[in-house]
């Protein structure tokens, strides 16, 4: 292979080289054999000498051994590897690879601009989500891989950011010990702990769907930003597993959650423009948990370490995720193309600073909505829009 150009980034820390690929190989290629690559550049150790051990010498007898140890230090490489191809083969080799954590910080949260969260970091920076270019997201990962916080990371940033704006409709089928910090917040107009408090929430968001699908058609408009709407509403379903119908043996209950079923495909297919957010998300990414028709509208994708390529492909529709390191918000992000991120970590501290005060200032009202029956007139009239002073 023809070394065409080799750079070395200084803000980046990394070195770039880019290469002809010889005729009779692609990209796939050396993508498979980004392991060999990786474990290639990080056989070996390098001497690092750090200043601040200087500072910790006691004078004794062992000053001399302590300045050595000091001296010859050795840390274990941990490049990281990137490869793309734009007409040649672009390889950058960073000195050092993802740290194992990194903390959202009051900072990087007031820096989120409108529907923007920030999500977490890869090599080249920051991810930011902005939920009015992917208003969906799909999530899956394995048990205590950092799912349930990539949630409270969104939830505490869209509260922050847009406390007067941000409605949520919370369905927790882990017993509501996830989100139930959340619950008596004036922003969540519906919360659910089982399949059918899941049925009775789905069906309310269902008829504020079809409430404003009947003022977008009256005003001639295709979407709430166009009818100048500024509230989103957000439905996060937390392990998804449990609203799937497949093997159910319980006649009612597979019919309970066979209705559960079509409410959310309902809701993936056409909130978009009526100003509803989806996140769906499973530990137990299957074919039957996450079925085809909720896919195809969740472009946006999220995958924390998986046992294995087909769990992987459900979610990403690639493999990849199961080679993810088994570290607690190590995932892989979906957009156009793959990107490996860590997730922001989120201390309880700053979840309960944004949330008790909402509370505390705005106590919860006990109705939530009107059903969408008893507002529309039975033959003909005309649509009567309603406040409430809440």
């Amino acid at each position: 292979m023809r070394l065409y150009r080799r750079n070395y980034n200084k803000a980046g820390k990394y070195t770039e080289y880019v290469f002809k690929i010889p005729l009779g190989l692609e990209l796939k290629d050396f993508v498979d054999k980004h392991g060999k690559f990786k474990d290639g550049l990080n056989n070996r150790s390098a001497r690092r000498i750090n200043l601040k051990d200087f500072r910790n010498l006691k004078f004794d007898a062992t000053l001399p051994k302590q300045i050595r140890a000091i001296l010859e230090n050795r840390v274990q490489l941990s490049k990281e590897i990137e490869m793309e191809y734009d007409g040649m083969l672009i390889m950058r080799v960073y000195d050092e690879g993802l740290q194992q954590s990194y903390d959202l910080t009051p900072e990087i949260i007031k820096a989120a601009k409108s529907w923007q969260v920030p999500l977490g970091v890869t090599l080249k920076g920051q991810v930011v989500h902005d939920f009015e270019k992917g208003p969906h997201i799909l999530i899956g990962g394995a048990t205590d891989m950092g799912k349930s916080n990539i949630l409270n990371v969104i939830i505490t940033v869209l509260l922050s950011n847009q406390p007067e704006d941000v409605e949520f409709t919370l369905i927790d089928l882990k017993g509501g010990l996830e989100f139930g910090i959340y619950e008596n917040l004036p922003q969540v107009k519906n919360f659910a702990t089982n399949a059918e408090e899941a049925k009775t929430a789905l069906e309310n968001v269902k008829d504020e769907m079809e409430r404003m699908f009947n003022k977008l058609r009256s005003t001639g408009k295709k979407n709430v930003k166009a009818l100048g709407v500024t509230k989103r509403h957000f439905v996060i379903i937390d392990e998804s597993a449990e609203l799937s119908s497949s093997g159910e043996q319980d006649r009612e209950e597979k019919a309970l959650k066979i209705e559960c079923e079509n409410l959310i495909k309902d809701i993936a297919r056409r909130g978009r423009a009526s100003g509803i957010r989806l996140l769906y998300c499973t530990q137990y990414p299957t074919a039957e948990t996450v079925s085809s028709q909720v896919k195809r509208n969740l472009i946006t994708r999220i995958c924390l370490p998986v046992d294995t390529a087909t769990a992987s492909t459900v979610v990403l529709d690639e493999g990849g995720a199961e080679d993810l390191p088994l570290i607690q918000g190590r995932a892989i992000y979906k957009r156009n193309r793959c990107t490996q991120m860590q997730a922001y970590y989120i201390s309880d501290e700053i979840i309960d600073k944004t949330v008790k005060p909402l509370i505390r200032i705005r106590p919860r009202k006990e109705e939530r909505y009107v059903p969408l029956r008893k507002e529309t007139p039975e033959k003909g009239g005309s649509y009567t829009t309603r406040f409430e002073e809440t």
